[in-house]
């Protein structure tokens, strides 16, 4: 299962704070890249944010990948299940007969 998460730094994270987690949270991030469970990763430019796209096999383990990153509590965040094209073309087909 694939999620699209949009993560935003809450604006009354202090710098001296980001410095702390920062670090922590890049090596968490390298971490899940390392095991296949990040497949991509990208900062949005002019913004304190990030884009990641997670792979994992339920829900339970996206809620601890989520809950584990260490800007959990000092960040907001969008998620968004998704789909391969070809799943969703066919999906469509099926609909669009009846």
């Amino acid at each position: 299962m694939k999620f699209l998460i949009i993560q935003w730094i809450r604006s009354e994270v202090t710098l001296e704070k980001l410095a702390t987690l920062m670090p922590a949270q890049f090596k968490y991030l390298d971490e899940l890249e390392a095991t296949g469970k990040i497949e991509a990763y990208y900062h949005l430019i002019g913004q304190q944010g990030q884009m990641v796209i997670a792979d994992v096999s339920s829900d339970e383990e996206l809620s601890r990948l989520i809950g584990d990153d260490p800007l959990f509590f000092y960040s907001r965040r969008e998620i968004y299940p998704l789909t391969t094209r070809e799943i969703h073309k066919k999906y469509l087909k099926e609909l669009l007969k009846h």
